[in-house]
């Protein structure tokens, strides 16, 4: 089997830094993050939970402290299109991040890969 890589351009990366228990809107603040990136057209968006880490807040978010505490297990939002059009969600982002959390951009290329057989 093939693979055929194709890219796809320059986009950028919008990552945003989070806790479980951080809430937006009644709602997880990575669920409303989400859904205001499908609202606003955007071309994807992914929440992944952390196992750990720590940021200027000073979490301590080691195991023992997510088995007690699971609304501080850290958590990632990532959202992906051009950079125009983050840069535009942005004020979307400032409204949610209630708790001022660490939010970034960054330039990346972008692939698609397509199976194909082969010989």
């Amino acid at each position: 089997m093939n693979v055929a890589w194709a890219p796809l351009g320059e986009m950028s990366l919008l990552r945003i830094y989070a806790l479980a228990g951080d809430r937006a809107r009644g709602k997880s603040l990575s669920h409303s993050l989400v859904e205001a990136a499908r609202a606003a057209g955007l071309k994807g968006a992914t929440a992944l939970p952390g196992l750990m880490g720590f940021g200027r807040h000073g979490f301590d978010t080691e195991l023992m402290t997510l088995l007690y505490d699971p609304l501080r297990q850290p958590e990632l939002i990532e959202i992906v299109d051009e950079t125009e059009r983050l840069e535009a969600f942005l004020p979307t982002v400032n409204d949610l991040n209630r708790a001022g959390r660490l939010v970034t951009l960054e330039r990346l290329e972008v692939y698609s890969y397509h199976l194909g057989s082969g010989a």
